[in-house]
């Protein structure tokens, strides 16, 4: 019995039936590996995939029922997906020992509200989106939350190393690292002041005046020239 949260019905598929008459029946083909198995070609329903696919991720441990074969737990790999239909058209499953430490990319999640953000007008500025974590497959999390509210003040953060993770996972991505950061507004590009009516009209009075008199000047000019 797996220990997987989730749950996927897929059958072997036989060598030479090319991937692509597998997607023409509504499967999508995929590849079981791990350390020490032979790999094994599989389909499955695009629908049901689709469904724990986007449930799961790539953190969650799944559990595979294959027809006549003990169930395999299992992490998705390597998705690829369609670039006109952005549908899922291939995915790799990874087949974990259960004593064995594995290594995943977990997402985070931001929860609760940046002081900073409220009393300051700060902007909230996310440099990352999920850790890389080492763990026996047991103690994967499905996420990790990172609590917004230590953020008090303009230029505040949190660093990899102050995320709270659960006992017996270790980040492998460096401490250092900024996680979240609240940064001061931006200074607001100065505008410029719209221009009345009565305000336009005198300008343009102006420049006729100077216009006429520069040319009444030329006239005079060319008079004297004239009477020479």
């Amino acid at each position: 019995m797996g220990i997987g949260e989730y749950s996927l019905e897929v059958k072997t598929r036989p060598a030479d039936l090319k991937p692509a008459a597998v997607r023409h029946q509504g499967e999508v083909p995929g590849v079981i590996y791990g350390k020490e198995i032979e790999p094994v070609l599989i389909s499955v329903n695009g629908a049901q995939l689709k469904r724990v696919y986007y449930q799961a991720g790539s953190s969650s441990l799944v559990n595979l029922k294959i027809s006549g074969q003990d169930e395999r737990t299992v992490l998705f790999k390597e998705p690829q997906f369609d670039p006109r239909t952005g549908e899922l058209v291939h995915l790799d499953f990874y087949q974990v020992k259960l004593s064995e430490k594995i290594k995943a990319e977990v997402p985070l999640v931001f929860a609760g509200e940046a002081p900073a953000v409220e009393d300051f007008d700060g902007v909230l500025v996310t440099n990352k989106d999920k850790l890389e974590v080492e763990c026996l497959p047991a103690d994967l999390p499905h996420e990790i939350t990172v609590d917004l509210s230590a953020l008090k003040n303009i230029d505040d953060s949190i660093l990899i190393k102050n995320v709270a993770v659960p006992s017996g996972v270790e980040v492998l991505d460096d401490a250092e690292e900024v996680v979240v950061v609240v940064t001061p507004q931006r200074a607001e590009e100065v505008e410029a002041a719209p221009v009345s009516e009565e305000e336009a009209v005198a300008g343009i009075e102006v420049a006729s005046e100077k216009t006429a008199g520069g040319e009444a000047g030329e006239e005079k000019s060319a008079e004297s020239s004239d009477a020479e």
